[in-house]
């Protein structure tokens, strides 16, 4: 019989120890031998720390002592990894169970002792696919304490490596949230099942700046060792709400072009219609003077439309206009802008003055950027004051972060109810006997939120000041570029 028992624990397929009271080593079987790579020689008789990892060897013999104090089955190193040592000083991960047995009067310690490698790698290999989940994942247990989460989850809330597992998972909760959310979890645990949180509402997560994260969260119940945990897969989608609202404004953008383009189109088609009615009335009549008058009209309104049409053609290209950013060359523009409305600034007496006294070049897409300030010279022409000596004056500077753009009149200035509207799609704020589509201001705002710059004004009965700002990227200072102001018009 004992031959028998002899066999089954030799030729079992779990490494087998048996260790006295001495830590000393009394038999192992065959599958001990290959697990360690030792012959059995080399083992019986001796300490059996000499299978453990250099830094735990000391602290073994009483770790054995104590154990014979109170010797009950069970397993070693719970809740964290243990190693084993090879012959060739290699570790590996095992798994140890701890039984006591009766022997010749003497009690021993009967080890089994498992090859955990394939396990580890398996889960190191699940804990990398987590971790590098395009998602942020993490789980808590019933008490709402966070027990796993992985790199996305930290990404998303700001968090260092570390810093929320062992935190209860209100950290990441809105303040307002904060107290009842752990009625919700206890709620949850009793009534598990794979849900989506927050259906038909909008759910924000708190970020360790305090500021809150638009989420999507997916929940999953699962059951370790008799524990209750749950899941959550969390999705910041802080992008998309922000596409959606784009899309949103644009869409009622495009509802209010619709409607005013088909009016200001249609409005002076019905007018040319029934003036060609007149037109051809007079002609019969033999009305030579009333005929051309009426000609000299629809003239008048195909022009008009002409230019609504370019305005409308040149913002319908404003989002797709794609240029590199080089840097402005202020001096140059405004001469070249002189020239370009010399007619409108002698006809309306316009002073054109400038103080260019930025350090830096302000690299920008210069094509936008000429659009932006032809509109606002053109603007302040075309709303002169006739009491004043009418000027302009362009002006720039900078500071350590930003590019400023001042642009100056002393004209009519805008309503003081308009102001509201000034960057609106068609607005005018004046009689209509000065030209304009009223698309103007709408097309200078697009162009400075594609360059991420920012547009705001000033405005009274004695003139108005166009701000505009832009960031400033980490360029070498240029050369000052103060000047007087341009030959005088």
């Amino acid at each position: 019989m004992n031959t028998m028992f002899e066999e089954i624990f030799d030729y079992s397929p779990v490494a087998m120890l048996l260790v006295d009271e001495d830590s000393k080593i009394q038999l192992i079987n065959r599958h001990a031998e290959i697990l360690f790579d030792y012959a059995k020689e080399e083992l019986i008789g001796e300490d059996i720390s000499m299978l453990l990892p250099q830094e735990l060897r000391h602290k073994h013999p009483s770790l054995i002592k104590d154990y014979f104090l109170s010797p009950l089955p069970r397993k070693m190193g719970v809740g964290r990894t243990l190693f084993g040592v090879r012959k060739d000083q290699t570790k590996f991960p095992v798994e140890v169970a701890l039984n006591p047995i009766q022997s010749d009067g003497r009690l021993l310690i009967m080890s089994s002792v498992i090859d955990m490698t394939d396990q580890v790698k398996a889960a190191e290999r699940f804990k990398a696919a987590i971790d590098a989940a395009p998602n942020g994942m993490l789980m808590i247990n019933d008490q709402g304490i966070i027990t796993f989460c992985n790199k996305k989850t930290e990404e998303i809330f700001g968090y260092g490596k570390g810093e929320l597992l062992n935190n209860l998972i209100e950290i990441l909760v809105p303040k307002d949230f904060q107290a009842p959310h752990p009625k919700f979890i206890k709620k949850y645990v009793k009534n598990p099942e794979p849900r989506a949180m927050g259906i038909g509402r909008e759910l924000f997560g708190k970020h360790k700046s305090g500021k809150l994260i638009p989420v999507e969260i997916g929940l999953q119940p699962i059951c370790f060792d008799n524990e209750n945990f749950v899941i959550s897969s969390i999705v910041d989608v802080s992008q998309r709400r922000a596409i959606e609202k784009k899309i949103e404004v644009q869409s009622d953008e495009i509802k209010e072009f619709a409607y005013r383009t088909s009016h200001d189109l249609k409005s002076p088609l019905l007018t040319m219609g029934g003036l060609v009615d007149y037109i051809i009335e007079d002609v019969k009549a033999g009305d030579i003077e009333s005929s051309l008058n009426g000609a000299s009209k629809v003239k008048g309104l195909i022009l008009k439309l002409n230019r609504l049409i370019d305005d409308i053609l040149t913002l319908s290209k404003t989002d797709l206009q794609n240029e590199d950013v080089t840097p402005f060359n202020f001096n140059d523009y405004l001469s070249d802008a002189i020239e370009k409305f010399d007619f409108l600034f002698q006809k309306n007496g316009i002073k054109i003055q400038s103080s260019f006294l930025h350090r830096k070049d302000l690299l920008v897409q210069n094509i936008r950027l000429t659009q932006v300030l032809d509109n606002l010279l053109s603007n302040a022409a075309k709303y002169y004051n006739t009491e004043n000596k009418p000027y302009i004056k362009v002006n720039t500077f900078d500071d350590i972060e930003k590019f400023y753009i001042q642009i100056e009149d002393n004209g009519q200035g805008i309503p003081k109810e308009k102001k509201d509207d000034v960057f609106g799609m068609f607005k005018r704020f004046h009689d209509g006997a000065i030209e304009g589509s009223g698309l103007g201001l709408y097309m200078v705002r697009k162009h400075m939120q594609k360059m991420q710059g920012h547009i705001n004004f000033e405005s009274s009965n004695t003139g108005t000041t166009f701000y505009l700002e832009f960031p400033l990227s980490e360029e070498k200072d240029s050369i000052p570029t103060s000047s007087t102001s341009p030959p005088q018009r």
